[in-house]
Formats: C-alpha cells, sequence, structure tokens
C-alpha cells in the first residue's frame, strides 16, 4: 500500500497525473472490504436458514434468499463491473484477473437462475453453492483487485467509487 501520509502525485510519461489522498483510499478499500464480509455473513445465514428449513418454513425461507439475490447480489456484481472492476481491466496487470472474474459473475447469476427455478431441496444446494462461489470470489477482490487499485498510480479509488451510479462509498457499503 501507499505511505498513509497524506495527499501525493504520481505518474509515468503514459499515465495520466492522479493526485492520491492515500488515508480516504484506504478508507474506501477498507469500507469495501468491511461490506463484502457484511454480503458473506448475511448470504450464509440465509443460505443456511433455506438450508434448516422445516417443510413449513422453506417457502418464507426461499423467498427471502431470491430477494436477497435480486436486491443486493446481482446488483453489486453489476456495480462492481461499471466502478472497480472498469478501473482494473484497464490496467495490463489486471486485464486476466478482472476477465476471470466477470466470468465468476457469469457463473454466480447462472446459479441465481437455477436457484430461482428449482424445488426446495435443489434451491437449498444452488443456494449453498452460490455461497461458497461468492465467498471465494470476493476473497480475490479484498485480496487482488482492491491492493491493486490502491497502489495503482493512474487508479483514484476515490474517483472510482465516486462515479458508481452517481453514489458515494457509503452506498455501495450499504447495499
Amino acid at each position: 500500500m501507499r505511505d498513509q501520509s497524506g495527499p501525493s502525485i504520481n505518474a509515468t510519461e503514459t499515465d495520466l497525473l492522479v493526485v492520491h489522498d492515500q488515508a480516504a483510499e484506504g478508507q474506501i478499500a477498507h469500507q469495501i472490504q468491511t461490506h463484502h464480509a457484511a454480503m458473506v455473513t448475511e448470504l450464509d445465514r440465509l443460505t443456511a436458514a433455506l438450508r434448516d428449513a422445516t417443510p413449513s418454513e422453506q417457502h418464507e425461507a426461499h423467498r427471502n434468499l431470491a430477494a436477497w439475490f435480486e436486491t443486493v447480489l446481482v446488483p453489486h456484481a453489476d456495480e462492481e463491473e461499471a466502478t472497480t472492476y472498469h478501473a482494473a481491466a484497464e490496467l495490463v496487470e489486471g486485464r486476466l484477473l478482472i476477465a476471470a472474474m466477470v466470468r465468476e459473475h457469469t457463473l454466480i447469476k447462472r446459479l441465481v437462475t437455477l436457484f430461482d427455478e428449482s424445488e426446495p431441496a435443489a434451491a437449498a444446494a444452488y443456494g449453498r453453492a452460490i455461497f461458497e462461489t461468492f465467498h471465494s470470489h470476493q476473497g480475490k477482490e479484498n485480496d487482488v483487485i482492491l491492493p491493486l487499485l490502491v497502489n495503482a498510480p493512474q487508479v483514484s479509488l476515490v474517483e472510482v467509487m465516486g462515479q458508481a451510479h452517481g453514489h458515494q462509498v457509503e452506498a455501495h457499503a450499504h447495499h
């Protein structure tokens, strides 16, 4: 990570000049990581509730998980592709990783479709598959993509997240 002492200016002949506030960059990366952790926790809770539901509880547990997929998980993936993934894909060292991460988004969305089309037992299994896939996926976002962006002199994570559908980072962190 960069020195946390304050704004710095980084540039090469081929890069755009970007003024970085390292404290703000680090704070945004931390907010995103915290958001991912909360998503993993909630997805674990919701998928376990469906898996462990009695027959009389299955409909409500399925409805709750389906609503979370529709209102949280899928919009989160779409927002990432427009923000952090877009920025990381512009970096030579991020292109292949981002292509693979977008494929994982496609897989997650396909599993959500299969979940929606399934009976309770299969839906519970698809739910857990989505949880396991997302848990691994967000780890790569936190451990590889965010450090790549924070350490790239030509990228401002503050600007990338500030442009997220006109929202500030706090909006991203509260999906």
